[in-house]
């Protein structure tokens, strides 16, 4: 047989040698009828039937030449034929051979082409009813485009009517996801209803359809849903959502037991006890509240979690004012922390509750305390005459005592400069003008003894109460100065220069400390007067927007933008560099229909300012001559000042504004000068060395990222910042879902690729600014100054969009990832560390609530109202 199949191809190649092209294809067909798989005999009979412009013919011979180069995984050959000669062919390929070749596009890892081809096959194997072979397809299509609701409908319900139930549900399953996703909530649950009757013993299944039941409001269905899986059941989310479908459905006790079960094996659901503790006081079951809430305080407190248990239980206790229990067990919780202000306020509810319950006992033991916190408050004069005659009188005259003694004035403070007869002490007026005489009093002795924060809720409370006072009040309007603080609102009065505050004395001596003129200084830039000078409270403002900028390139146009208005010059030049030599960095300000100076022009203008000679305030003046470098750039005359590195004390850079009208140069305007550049290079300098510390943490060079070890001193350095400038500060956790399952299931190197696959993906997204660091083996951190909680938001639908379209290398389905988002917190009791503390435990449980809620999700958790 080799031997026939040898002599009829060396005919055919005779026969092409003479062109006798027929009787080539005889011999051709002759070896395929003795070996129908010889690729070269099909290969030729397909190239000649092509040069007989036969293309018909010659596409049933490249179409067997692809079949047979797909069985020995001869993939690019077979997709070069396919391609070259079957794609656009006028004739039908069979489905087997389209779904064939869509199998080798997405091997290629070419999903479109894959996606189209695979929906031609699956369409022509329906309408031959091959269900069986669209299936194939409808479910390669899905895994292609898992994205796609109507692709996961077609193969679920394709499945369902060949009874492959297991895989119907599947996708089901997958559809009810994407309804949810896209807010079409009562579609999910439908959807995940089929997935439920295809496979009610699936535990994924049954849990994702109980959530949905759950936020559709049928917490008694998603319990019953849940309940057979429960008894085996250690999964924290499954516990979590199983408690909250019974809480919800009025199951208190048992919800309690799983929880308490779960917090002791997991240590997770705390959010979810403080809910339960919630509910049983909703139902009047006050006592086992509190036994819940101290548990939970003995927990949180051994873990050095105060001020994450003070949050939740501030919105537990906010919620039930008229409950005694919890108020009492809020109070003591602020007492034991020492947190003043809160005790006072919940002391102010429990008073009212024992008032209004009849313990009149417990109530003047609540006025007493609120008196020993602040005995100031005119409040306290109201609720004793609420305890009249319901109390031992020696124990109300002992309190009122106090209560005088407090509001006495204070010898040497006049009390409020009203002309004519003071109101009545007992009328409304007299009791209000008592507590603002207090409320002074306060204040003057908190800033006596530098209790600067006390100070500023005296003043604050103040405000709230007579708002406009300062107007009438010259003692108040002082104290706003002094503590150096003004209500929102009213202009803050601009103090004129030289002015001292008055000062009691007789009249024959006040022409005699009458402040003194300061003689004038003439320099080579003019007159340094005192009226000049207020011009410079600019310089507080410009450099906090130089300090607020991102990257060293913006702080320098900052500089020259702000500069250049503000003195309204023409032109306005930064530049950062060694003098004499080229700059590292320019940046340039020009008015209205000024075009930019050419890059030659502005080493020219250096080179000639710094020739200048300095005046007494190092300003460089220089005026335009004929042919100069200032006549070119049209100026008539510039200010310069050279900007030193305050470390080397070496020139490092120069600030210029220039004029094309002559003007006159003022000190101050050379001293504006000097106060902006220095700030200017010192904020280029810091920002260099921040992004110099972090090439030097970087753990992982293939990455890019930050080790765990600089996490908290990067959250220090940024939470000072933030707090000294005054400027917000997010954090944002991004994790893979189910990280630690598929640590445990795919190992530890897989997962670290992609982390740094996903990493490498996700850094252009962030600003330089930015701090990305490596969290977890499935999780990253990214510290974001100068960003809110809405702009981390924003970033993080961004990172999740970006990433959606990342493969895991041990297969080729998608990965879920979720976020959870913090704003930092910048209480006045609060140092860096207090910050960073917050923000890292609530960031822990924000994205421990998204793990709970199954994954996929964004949770961004409110900032604390302070």
């Amino acid at each position: 047989m080799a031997g026939e199949v040898s002599k009829h191809l060396d005919r055919a190649k005779r026969f092409l040698e003479k062109n006798r092209v027929e009787d080539a294809i005889e011999a051709y067909l002759a070896v395929l009828d003795e070996a129908p798989q010889h690729q070269e005999a099909t290969q030729a009979l397909g190239d000649l039937y092509a040069r007989m412009d036969q293309p018909d013919r010659a596409a049933v011979y490249y179409g067997m030449l692809f079949d047979l180069l797909v069985d020995p995984k001869d993939e690019t050959k077979a997709l070069a034929i396919y391609n070259r000669f079957l794609r656009v062919g006028r004739g039908q390929q069979p489905p087997e051979r389209i779904a064939r070749y869509a199998f080798l596009q997405q091997r290629q890892n070419h999903p479109d082409e894959a996606i189209e081809q695979y929906t031609k096959a699956a369409e022509l194997f329906a309408t031959a009813n091959r269900e069986e072979d669209a299936l194939f397809c409808w479910e390669r299509l899905a895994q292609l485009d898992p994205e796609n609701l109507a692709r996961q409908m077609r193969l679920a319900e394709a499945a369902e009517r060949l009874g492959k139930n297991a895989l119907a549900a599947r996708a089901f399953l997958r559809a009810g996801q994407l309804a949810s996703a896209s807010g079409a909530s009562a579609d999910a649950l439908h959807l995940l209803g089929r997935a439920y009757k295809l496979a009610p013993q699936e535990r994924s299944v049954g849990l994702l359809y109980a959530q949905a039941n759950l936020q559709s409001g049928n917490a008694v269905r998603a319990a019953s849903l849940l309940e057979p899986f429960a008894a085996s059941e250690n999964d924290a989310a499954f516990l979590a959502t199983y408690s909250d479908a019974l809480m919800r459905s009025g199951k208190l006790e048992k919800a309690r037991e799983l929880l308490e079960r779960l917090l002791r094996e997991k240590n997770e659901g705390i959010t979810q006890m403080f809910e339960l503790a919630d509910r049983y006081v909703a139902a009047s079951q006050d006592q086992k509240a509190t036994e819940i809430l101290l548990s939970l305080k003995r927990r949180m407190f051994a873990d050095k979690r105060q001020n994450d248990f003070v949050t939740l239980m501030d919105a537990v206790g906010a919620k039930h004012p008229q409950s005694q229990a919890v108020l009492e067990f809020w109070a003591s919780l602020h007492n034991e922390l020492n947190r003043e202000s809160q005790y006072f306020e919940v002391l102010i509810k429990l008073f009212d509750v024992y008032l209004t319950s009849g313990n009149v006992k417990k109530a003047a033991e609540s006025l007493e305390r609120l008196v020993d916190i602040d005995a100031y408050d005119y409040r306290n004069q109201e609720r004793l005459e609420l305890l009249r005659g319901k109390i031992d009188e020696v124990q109300l005259k002992r309190i009122a005592s106090r209560l005088m003694k407090s509001s006495s004035p204070t010898p040497g403070h006049a009390a409020h400069a009203h002309q004519g007869q003071s109101p009545a002490p007992n009328s409304e007026e007299g009791r209000q003008l008592q507590a603002l005489e207090d409320l002074i009093v306060q204040t003057e002795i908190f800033l006596q003894y530098s209790l600067q924060n006390k100070a500023l809720e005296r003043l604050q409370r103040i405000a709230a109460m007579f708002p406009g006072e300062e107007e009438r009040n010259a003692r108040l309007s002082n104290l706003y100065q002094l503590a150096n603080w003004w209500p929102q609102g009213p202009p803050k009065p601009k103090t004129e220069a030289g002015a001292t505050p008055p000062i009691p004395a007789a009249p024959s001596v006040a022409p005699a400390v009458a402040v003194t003129e300061a003689a004038p200084i003439t320099t080579k830039t003019g007159v340094y007067s005192a009226e000049t000078l207020r011009d410079l409270s600019k310089i507080s403002e410009v450099n906090q927007k130089i300090f607020r900028q991102q990257t060293p390139r913006a702080m320098l146009n900052t500089a020259v933008s702000e500069v250049g208005a503000y003195l309204r010059g023409t032109r306005a030049l930064a530049v950062v560099g060694t003098p004499g030599r080229p700059p590292e960095m320019a940046a340039e300000f020009c008015a209205s229909g000024v075009k930019p100076a050419p890059g030659a022009q502005v080493v020219l203008l250096l080179a000639h300012v710094e020739k200048a000679e300095p005046d007494e305030l190092g300003g460089l003046v220089v005026n335009a001559t004929e042919g100069s470098i200032l006549s070119d750039l049209g100026l008539s005359t510039a200010l310069g000042v050279m900007i030193t590195d305050k470390e080397t004390q070496m020139p490092a850079g120069m600030l210029i504004v220039g004029h094309a009208e002559e003007h006159k140069w003022k000190p101050n305007e050379a001293y504006f000068l000097q106060a902006i550049g220095d700030q200017m290079l010192m904020s280029v300098s810091h920002t260099r060395l921040r992004s110099l510390v972090r090439r030097m943490g970087v753990s992982d060079e293939r990455s890019g990222l930050l080790s765990r070890s600089s996490y908290q001193s990067c959250l220090l350095t940024e939470a000072d910042r933030a707090r000294t400038q005054g400027t917000p500060l997010a954090l944002t956790i991004l994790q893979i879902d189910r990280g630690a399952e598929l640590l445990r299931t795919q190992g530890e190197s897989p997962l670290e690729r992609f982390l740094e696959q996903l990493a490498r993906s996700l850094q252009p997204i962030v600003r330089q600014n930015d701090v990305a660091v490596k969290y977890t083996s499935w999780s990253l951190a990214f510290i974001l100054p100068d960003t809110t909680l809405a702009g981390a938001q924003n970033l993080a639908d961004k990172l999740r969009r970006a990433a959606s379209g990342l493969r895991p290398p041990w297969d080729s389905t998608q990965i879920t990832l979720s976020a959870g988002i913090v704003e930092a917190v910048a209480k006045h009791d609060y140092d860096s560390e207090d910050i960073v503390t917050d923000l890292i435990n609530r960031a822990e449980f924000s994205i421990e609530e998204a793990r709970k809620r199954g994954g996929d999700t964004v949770v961004a958790l409110e900032t604390p109202k302070l």
